[in-house]
């Protein structure tokens, strides 16, 4: 019995430390704005991760990449895709695809009356899936036209 207490106390400090590891981000203030070609590169995505970021993107389309796949991501149920860029810049993700931006659909009614090049501000953090695809998307819990 003792046995299996101190069994399951070191496999609970494990995945205690597994945990504060991964969830080690220092994030910046909330609304703070990073630019989304920064939070969706793979090497800084996962530094953003359970951070609240604003950043601004230009749009591109409602609706997802037709048959793309997102199995790695967990999290994107009852969530409306639209995919954007960088400001200025052309395509943006492997295989030219764009990054997407989720946002909850009963707040999605917005992202149809964009068009494409508008400028916008979203606000969220990114997702990062697992290894080996790593697919990286932004989970948005705001969406707003950007101030000209």
């Amino acid at each position: 019995m003792r046995l299996m207490s101190q069994l399951l106390l070191a496999g609970a400090s494990i995945l205690l430390a597994t945990a504060s590891a991964s969830a080690g981000n220092t994030c910046p203030p909330p609304a703070t704005e990073v630019p989304f070609a920064k939070v969706m590169n793979e090497a800084f995505a996962a530094d953003y991760v359970g951070c609240d970021i604003t950043s601004k993107v230009e749009f591109v389309a409602a609706g997802g990449t037709p048959n793309y796949l997102w199995r790695s991501l967990k999290g994107l149920e009852g969530k409306t895709p639209f995919r954007v860029v960088a400001p200025g810049q052309e395509g943006g993700g492997p295989f030219d695809i764009p990054p997407h931006v989720f946002l909850p659909k009963d707040e999605s009614d917005i992202i149809f009356s964009f068009k494409k090049g508008d400028l916008l501000i979203v606000r969220g953090e990114p997702l990062v899936g697992a290894k080996p695809l790593r697919q990286i998307v932004f989970l948005t819990t705001e969406v707003r036209a950007a101030k000209q």
